[in-house]
């Protein structure tokens, strides 16, 4: 189904949802800790700076077998992936780049040095705790890439007792998969382990073949933590590991291997009473190795993170920090080789105000980079409470994406590159009268400028002979709408975001960004069973800066269900474009046709003064 006006998708799925969760009573609304906007813990409910939260119960009940497949129900989150499981899957948030979108796994980059963006289609969900999305710029609490937001990952943690976990699934596309975790928290050591494995034939990524590409990725989450007096020491180490078969730009089958590994050693407690500091030295691989011929690509990252935060008096929550990274790029492709080490070193300053029913936020961050020098960036914002249920928060931001190797010195390189950078402005009001009800209304203004682009001797764009440079400038106005609802026995969450992302120099829509997406989600509890609806939206756009395809527009709807058979033991059931819609992400590229998966997981656990 071609959508050409997805306000009347966006109005259908509400008009549709809205009506069967009028009824029954009221059950609150779920609010937590969250961490990303500020680098600090905030109540998701009050934070000047809204959060997208998935939660370790959405991700178990919605059967994704990648991160990419959590990402894309949210509005404003738009995914562009180049076939089925395991191929490379773009991520656009608030009309930026697909590599301005900065991606922590427990506070550790994943970007790498070479492509920009992080491989989010080999993270199993199976490892993960929890999904935070902050949108907007975030340069000045984490530096380069933070221009369209943040997307950062928590692996599995447990709080008490022992839990030992299985689980084994299968579907469509030869799909198989196995998990194992078993956890342990004591007052002297706590420890975790997670494995998992997935396995798919898949289906053909491109539209002009008829051969299946097929994904497979083993993953290992494990960690250890103790005490150190009033500190706290802990050890973790996640990794990725398989290969992706692709069709190569002359539909040559061909296949590659990926390692994704990060490794982290932590201390943190209080320094006193008011203070408290952490200290983190993390090492990042990132390395893609083609089996038909000698292009690769490696980037290998340490860095040194030392965060400090203290009370000033009742009102300020003071972080100051800096951080250092060194980073080694290995990297041959078309005949182009690079090998650079480039050292980035910063310092940040942020303060948090609240006083009543005011709210504010500043922040400062420098970097020095090896590469182009010094940048600065900043964030201001605030938030006013007019009672319980209303409030208003505005705030203002500048972010900016330091060139990577591959744009320095790969096909087309240029080492005189300045960085990329954004302003950003953003409005926006949240209605809560109660604790079954949410709903939010955003306005916000970016300005993307220097935008690295590949041009000829002419200042043509395009894949011709030239090299890269500062010359595209970009804007994106929108609006963005959420509702969350909760009645017994039904739960609703729905987005809508209209906007405008644009080419300032050729006054074109922004390739692979909608001017309107919608999502919804409906779920439906009945005893130890949960019963859910998720559907996407999507409007038309245009799929390169190269050419004049234009995507169309679709809409696509999952169903899922997860329950409890009998103790210890629970199934979950999901069904893939229910509809068997035929629809696009990237021009030439196929998607999932109507697809179901089962999966069954055993879990059993002990905790603190059980048996």
């Amino acid at each position: 189904m071609h959508i050409r006006s997805p306000r009347l998708a966006a109005v259908g799925l509400w008009l549709t949802l809205l009506p069967a969760v009028t009824f029954s009573q009221p059950l609150p609304l779920t609010d937590g800790i969250v961490v990303t906007a500020t680098r600090t813990s905030q109540d998701s409910a009050s934070a000047i700076t809204p959060t997208i939260v998935i939660d370790r119960e959405t991700i178990a009940a919605s059967g994704a077998h990648d991160v990419v497949e959590l990402l894309r129900v949210h509005a404003g989150v738009e995914v562009a992936r180049n076939g089925g499981p395991g191929q490379v899957a773009s991520v656009f948030l608030r009309g930026a780049d697909s590599n301005h979108t900065l991606v922590l796994l427990d506070g550790v980059k994943l970007n790498p040095g070479t492509i920009g963006a992080a491989a989010l289609q080999n993270i199993d969900p199976a490892i993960v705790e929890r999904i935070e999305i902050v949108k907007g710029p975030r340069s000045a609490q984490y530096g380069s890439e933070a221009i369209g937001g943040v997307i950062q990952i928590f692996t599995r943690r447990d709080d008490d007792g022992v839990r030992v976990a299985a689980s084994t699934g299968a579907g469509s596309d030869d799909t198989g998969s196995v998990s194992a975790r078993f956890h342990a928290t004591g007052p002297a050591l706590s420890a975790g382990l997670d494995v998992s494995s997935l396995r798919t034939d898949g289906f053909p990524s491109r539209t002009d073949s008829r051969l299946d590409r097929g994904f497979d990725n083993g993953s290992i989450n494990a960690y250890a933590s103790a005490p150190l007096g009033a500190f706290e020491a802990r050890l973790s180490h996640w990794q990725a590991r398989g290969t992706v078969e692709y069709f190569d730009f002359a539909l040559t089958p061909v296949d590659q291997d990926f390692f994704n590994a990060v490794t982290a050693a932590t201390v943190s407690g209080p320094l006193n009473d008011r203070w408290a500091t952490t200290l983190r030295v993390s090492r990042m691989h990132d390395e893609i190795d083609q089996n038909q011929s000698a292009d690769f690509a490696h980037t290998r990252r340490t860095v040194l993170d030392w965060q400090n935060d203290g009370q000033i008096g009742q009102a300020h929550l003071l972080s100051a920090g800096l951080t250092h990274s060194q980073e080694d790029v290995t990297a041959g492709s078309f005949g182009t080789v690079v090998d650079e080490n480039t050292r980035v070193s910063s310092v940040y300053l942020q303060d948090q105000f609240e006083h009543g029913r005011h709210q504010a936020v500043g922040a400062l961050r420098h970097v020095d980079h090896e590469a182009f020098g010094g940048h600065t960036t900043g964030e201001v914002g605030y938030r006013f409470d007019f009672d319980a249920a209303w409030s208003a928060h505005a705030s203002a931001g500048t972010g900016f994406r330091a060139p990577d190797a591959t744009d320095r010195f790969g096909f087309g390189g240029n080492p005189d590159l300045d960085p990329e950078t954004s302003r950003s402005i953003e409005l926006g009001a949240s209605f809560h009268p109660g604790a079954h009800l949410e709903l939010r209304l955003t306005a916000f203004h970016n300005e993307l400028n220097d935008l690295i682009v590949f041009t000829d001797a002419d200042g043509f764009t395009g894949p011709a002979p030239g090299r890269n440079e500062n010359v595209e400038h970009a804007r994106n106005l929108g609006l963005e709408l959420s509702l969350r609802l909760v009645r017994a026995p039904w739960e609703l969450a729905a987005e809508a975001v209209i906007q405008d992302p644009e080419n300032r120099d050729t006054g074109r829509q922004l390739p692979r960004r909608a001017r309107e997406t919608a999502t919804a989600s409906l779920t439906r509890t009945a005893g130890t069973w949960r019963f859910g609806l998720d559907a996407v939206a999507v409007g038309e756009r245009p799929d390169s800066d190269f050419s004049d395809a234009v995507i169309p527009g679709y809409a696509v709807v999952n169903l899922r269900a997860d329950g409890a058979v009998t103790r210890g033991w629970r199934i979950g059931v999901r069904i893939d474009n229910l509809f068997d819609r035929d629809y696009t992400e990237a021009d030439g590229f196929n998607t999932r046709d109507r697809a179901a998966f089962v999966e069954l997981r055993y879990t059993r656990e002990a905790r603190a003064g059980r048996a």
